[in-house]
């Protein structure tokens, strides 16, 4: 049988499986877990991890162990309140959020892969030390409000388009397909995941490491910037963090991000990421259905998942997740 066929047949296996599960599921939870409403829900709360996931898969390809997104996906939240009040009506404030958040959040992956790549700290110890000062800039704006006796910046409702159906749909897909095409059919989305693999190799394939790792950073915050306006768009605000606190956002997108390097063998990379995504997110929906405390136990939960999903990404894989 060719590899090709086995493949196949992995998937659906796989595809088999979860199915029967989502249909057992669906029972201990009354009929509710794939009732249409429900699945609404479900779509709706995978859209800022995925897109995060995303931006985080180009991390991974890089080879860098980065956990500042969420520091990111704060600053370029509260950045779309901002923007979005000062614009007024949806017609300007919808595109000038998404652009300044871009900018914030490629600016944001400029500066780290930069540092990175200068300064030679091992990746997760300058990612922490970014987490902070991103997490600080958010501090200081809130305070500076605060000392005025203003309110926290609340974006209005006429400008929270995307956080509702069917555009936070339709920018989730936007977002999946433009990383898949930059990540399969691309010369930099190619150059990215072989200085990732591989920097000597790459070096003597004529590949500029630097620049194509920097690169990388930059599409990475191009997602967790609009991660970033749906983010304060579902959410209407988003108050600040500090202490490390904003590293809680990217536990769920890393779950789904080593889950779905995992499935990479029978499932392109890109495609597996929503997948993953979905599964992490119908886990929790199925505890919060079931009465389970959304507090300590599910949190529990969640790490125990994001080291179980680590160990099967790294099984047979070198250089990918450190």
């Amino acid at each position: 049988m060719s590899s090709q066929k086995k493949s196949k047949n992995k998937i659906i296996i796989i595809a088999v499986v979860v199915v029967a599960i989502l249909i057992v599921l669906h029972i201990i939870t009354g009929f509710v877990l794939l009732s249409p409403s429900n699945l609404l829900i479900l779509a709706g709360n995978m859209a800022v991890p995925t897109i995060i996931a995303l931006g985080f898969t180009f991390i991974f390809a890089c080879n860098i162990t980065d956990l500042s997104p969420g520091a990111i996906v704060l600053l370029t939240a509260n950045c779309a309140g901002i923007i979005g009040n000062a614009c007024g009506s949806p017609v300007a404030a919808i595109p000038a959020m998404l652009v300044g958040c871009i900018a914030v959040g490629v600016a944001c992956g400029f500066i780290n892969f930069t540092i990175y790549r200068v300064s030679k700290i091992p990746p997760w110890i300058a990612g922490l030390g970014m987490t902070m000062a991103y997490e600080a800039i958010v501090g200081i704006y809130s305070q500076a409000r605060a000392n005025k006796e203003l309110q926290v910046e609340f974006l209005r409702d006429e400008n929270r388009i995307l956080g509702s159906q069917p555009w936070i749909f339709i920018v989730l897909i936007i977002c999946v397909v433009i990383s898949y095409i930059i990540y399969n059919h691309t010369t930099i989305g190619i150059n990215i995941r072989a200085a990732g693999c591989n920097e000597n190799v790459a070096k003597t394939m004529g590949i500029n490491v630097s620049k194509t790792l920097i690169i990388g950073g930059i599409i990475a915050g191009l997602f967790f910037g609009i991660a970033g306006v749906i983010k304060e768009s579902v959410s209407i605000f988003t108050p600040a963090q500090g202490g490390l606190t904003s590293l809680s956002t990217v536990f769920q997108p890393l779950a789904a991000v080593l889950l779905a390097k995992a499935l990479s063998k029978n499932i392109n990379r890109i495609i597996a990421v929503p997948i993953s995504t979905f599964i992490i997110v119908v886990i929790f929906n199925v505890l919060t259905l079931l009465g389970v405390p959304s507090g300590t136990f599910q949190e529990f939960l969640l790490g125990s998942v994001v080291i179980i999903f680590a160990v099967f990404a790294q099984r047979g894989v070198k250089g990918v997740v450190k």
